[in-house]
């Protein structure tokens, strides 16, 4: 598995233009696991220089889909802020059309796992 996710991050980050690398990286600490989600950007308004994305890597997730999550969440990384309700979807619109950018669309296929991943943890959290 880490060797999937290591060759995921090689081909996502190469295919970045420069400047969004520089950007999207610079002081980014990247952690493992969160439940219930695929992944997450954090940024801390009160310290600009710090944000953190966590990825959630199911031992069972297509590559394509490890790809476009990866490269969606550095996505995330270039917006500068965290969510609030009056953007309703377009930072995961905006994170979508740059994965796309960089050659990781959201096919249909990754739609479908990822809704089915949502499912799933829907499910268990109603429990």
């Amino acid at each position: 598995m880490y060797k999937n996710v290591q060759k995921a991050f090689e081909q996502v980050l190469c295919r970045m233009p420069e400047k969004d690398f520089r950007e999207a990286t610079k002081n980014l600490i990247l952690m493992a696991l969160h439940e219930g989600a695929l992944g997450q950007v954090m940024h801390f308004p009160k310290m600009p220089r710090f944000r953190v994305m966590q990825l959630t890597v199911p031992e069972n997730i297509p590559f394509k889909v490890l790809k476009y999550l990866i490269a969606h969440e550095l996505g995330h990384a270039l917006q500068k802020r965290n969510w609030k309700p009056s953007d309703k979807n377009k930072l995961e619109a905006d994170a979508d059309k740059t994965a796309a950018e960089w050659g990781f669309p959201a096919t249909k296929e990754i739609k479908a796992y990822i809704g089915a991943h949502r499912q799933h943890f829907k499910k268990a959290a109603e429990k």
